[in-house]
C-alpha cells in the first residue's frame, strides 16, 4: 500500500533550503514529493496509508563513506576502552574482562587513545601477563594500527625476536625483549592467529552494526571488511541475506588481498550489495607516528612514518585492479603517502565510471591539491577525526604543516568531489560529530583548527547524503528525496537550519525511514 508521509518538512538536499511538506511512498521507492493538497489530490481514489509527521525536520537517509561495518559490531560487544584516561584504568577494565572470560578464550578490548590520557606511560607486556597466562589478550588502539598484546598472544601468532614483518614494526624493550607492542602489518599475525569467526558470530556482529546506525539516521554505507574473517565470500553472503531482514546498503571495498577469491561476483550485485574498489593501506596513523610524511614528525624527528604498502606494490595492485575494470581504494593519512597513491593513479589512469577512493588525505599540500584535480577521484574524509585530533596534531606536524590539514573548503573550492564517513570502529558513528566539526572546526577542547576551511551546513549534510551515494555511481538511486529515489528518509525534533552551530553536536535522530519502513524510532525517556 502506498503511504503518504506528510506534515513535515523535508530538505531534499536537491537544492539549497530546497523543501515540501509532503512524500509519497511506494513500497520501497519515492513515488512523489511536493505539497500535502497536491499529493492528497493525486491519491483521490487511491488505497493509501496517512502518516503525520507532526512537523518533524526531513533529510534524506544518511550514508557513512567509509566505515567497516562488521568492526563495529564486533566493538559493540568487546571491552570497550575508548573512556579510559589513564593505562591503569585500562589495565583494570581487561582485568575484569578476564575474571569474565572462559579458559584459553580471546579477550579482546577496543578503542584505547593514550594521547587522551592524564599522563603518559610505558606500555610493558608483563602487565598483561599478569592478568592471564593462559588467554591471548588482545587490545586495540583506537585507529587499529596498534595494537597492545601479551605472551600468549604473541606465541598463537609466532611472533618471537626474530620476526620481521614488511610494512609493519614490533616492539621491544631496551633489552631487546618484545614488549607487546604491534604496528600496522604486524597486528595482521594477530588477526590470522585468532580464530575464524562462524557466519553467527558475523551475523550477530552485522546485525548489532546496522541497528546502531538506525539510531543515527544511517542507512548505507562504504565498507571494508572481505579481509579480517578468513572467508570473503562468507560476508558477502551475509549481507546479500542479512539486508533483507535489516534493510540496509552496503558498498563494498575488495581488499586487494581476496579480489581474487571474489572477482567472479564484482560486477553482479542487488539492493544489499554494490562493490567498489580495490583496497590496500599505504601508511598508517598519525597516532602511532605511522601516517607517512615527507619529513620528519615535529615531535619526533628520527620518524617520518611506516611505508605499509610499497610503490611497487602499489603498481602491482593497480594494475591488477584496472584489469578487472575495478577502481582502487588507498588508505592515505600523510602527506607522502597521498603523494605515492596520485603516482600510481597517473601510470594506470582510471577510465571506468567510478571513481578512484582516496581514502583520508588528512595531510595535504598546494601541490597534491594541484594534481588531484585532474585525477577521476573521490576524497573519503573524515571530519570527525578533528575532534579527538587537536591538539595534539599539531605537535605531531607542526604548526606550519597544520595548516593543510584536514582540508575541506580547499578541496570543494578546487572541484575536487569529496565524501564524509567515520571509518567506525575506528571513531564514532555519529554524522552529527563530522557534520559539527565541518562546520565549527571546533574539537573536543572547543578550539577551532583552521577555521578557512570551514564550510557551511548544507554542504556538511551533503556530504552525508549524496555526496557519498555519488561516491560510488548511486547518486541516481539514493541520498536525495526525490521522485523514483529509494525512500530512505530520517526525522528530527529540531530543524539543525535553525540551531546555533555549537548545538549541532547533540543533534539526535527522531525517527529512520529504510525502504519506506520505520525501522527506528527514539523512544522518549
Amino acid at each position: 500500500m502506498k503511504k503518504l508521509w506528510h506534515n513535515g518538512l523535508f530538505y531534499t538536499m536537491e537544492g539549497e533550503g530546497e523543501t515540501v511538506d509532503s512524500i509519497i511512498t511506494d513500497g520501497e521507492l519515492i513515488l512523489k514529493t511536493g505539497t500535502y493538497e497536491a499529493l492528497l489530490s493525486y491519491l483521490d481514489g487511491q488505497q493509501f496509508e496517512a502518516i503525520d509527521c507532526n512537523g518533524k525536520i526531513g533529510f534524506p537517509g544518511f550514508i557513512d563513506s567509509h566505515l567497516h561495518l562488521i568492526g563495529h559490531g564486533e566493538a559493540m560487544n568487546r571491552v570497550d576502552l575508548s573512556k579510559c584516561q589513564t593505562y591503569g584504568e585500562m589495565l583494570n577494565c581487561m582485568k575484569k574482562a578476564v575474571r569474565d572470560s572462559h579458559p584459553n578464550e580471546w579477550i579482546v578490548g577496543e578503542g584505547w587513545n593514550e594521547n587522551e590520557w592524564e599522563s603518559k606511560a610505558t606500555f610493558c607486556i608483563d602487565d598483561l601477563n599478569n592478568l592471564s597466562s593462559t588467554n591471548p589478550i588482545v587490545l586495540k588502539r583506537t585507529c587499529r594500527h596498534v595494537y597492545f598484546v601479551n605472551s600468549v598472544a604473541l606465541s598463537n601468532a609466532k611472533i618471537n625476536e626474530e620476526v620481521q614483518v614488511q610494512g609493519g614494526q614490533i616492539g621491544y624493550f631496551e633489552d631487546g625483549r618484545l614488549n607487546g607492542v604491534l604496528y600496522d602489518e604486524a597486528v595482521n599475525l594477530i588477526l590470522k592467529a585468532m580464530p575464524a569467526p562462524d557466519d553467527l558470530y558475523l551475523s550477530k556482529a552485522i546485525t548489532s552494526a546496522i541497528k546502531d546506525c538506525y539510531q543515527y539516521g544511517i542507512v548505507g554505507a562504504v565498507t571494508e571488511d572481505l579481509s579480517y574473517y578468513g572467508n570473503a565470500n562468507l560476508v558477502i553472503d551475509l549481507y546479500e541475506q542479512l539486508l533483507n531482514e535489516v534493510p540496509f546498503h552496503t558498498h563494498v571495498l575488495i581488499h586487494h588481498t581476496t579480489l581474487d577469491e571474489v572477482k567472479g561476483r564484482l560486477h553482479s550485485g542487488n539492493k544489499n550489495v554494490s562493490f567498489g574498489g580495490v583496497k590496500a593501506f599505504i601508511d598508517g596513523s598519525f597516532g602511532g607516528r605511522t601516517a607517512l610524511l615527507e619529513k620528519p614528525y615535529e615531535d619526533d624527528h628520527s620518524q617520518s612514518g611506516l611505508q605499509v604498502t610499497s610503490p611497487a606494490k602499489l603498481e602491482v595492485i593497480t594494475k591488477k585492479a584496472r584489469e578487472n575494470e575495478l577502481p582502487i581504494a588507498f588508505h592515505m593519512i600523510g602527506d607522502l603517502a597521498v603523494k605515492q597513491g596520485i603516482d600510481v593513479i597517473k601510470k594506470y589512469p582510471n577510465k571506468g565510471k567510478l571513481p578512484d577512493r582516496l581514502i583520508h588525505c588528512s595531510l595535504l599540500s598546494p601541490e597534491l591539491v594541484k594534481e588531484m584535480k585532474e585525477l577521476n577521484i573521490v576524497v573519503d574524509v573524515q571530519t570527525s577525526f578533528l575532534y579527538a585530533d587537536y591538539p595534539w596534531l599539531i605537535d605531531r606536524i607542526g604548526q606550519n604543516r597544520n595548516k593543510y590539514a584536514f582540508l575541506m573548503k580547499t578541496l570543494l573550492t578546487e572541484s575536487i568531489a569529496i565524501a564524509n564517513g567515520s571509518d567506525t570502529p575506528i571513531d564514532t558513528i555519529n554524522p552529527w560529530q563530522g557534520i559539527y566539526t565541518a562546520v565549527t572546526r571546533k574539537a573536543k577542547n572547543g578550539v577551532a583548527y583552521n577555521i578557512d576551511e570551514a564550510i557551511s551546513l548544507y554542504e556538511a549534510i551533503k556530504l552525508y547524503t549524496i555526496d557519498s551515494a555519488a561516491s560510488f555511481g548511486h547518486e541516481d538511486k539514493r541520498g536525495l528525496i526525490k521522485e523514483g529515489y529509494t525512500a530512505d528518509f530520517v526525522l528530527f525534533d529540531e530543524n539543525p537550519f535553525e540551531l546555533d552551530k555549537d548545538k549541532l553536536l547533540n543533534v539526535k535522530c527522531n525517527e529512520t525511514i529504510c525502504r519506506g519502513n520505520s525501522v527506528y524510532k527514539r523512544q522518549e525517556k
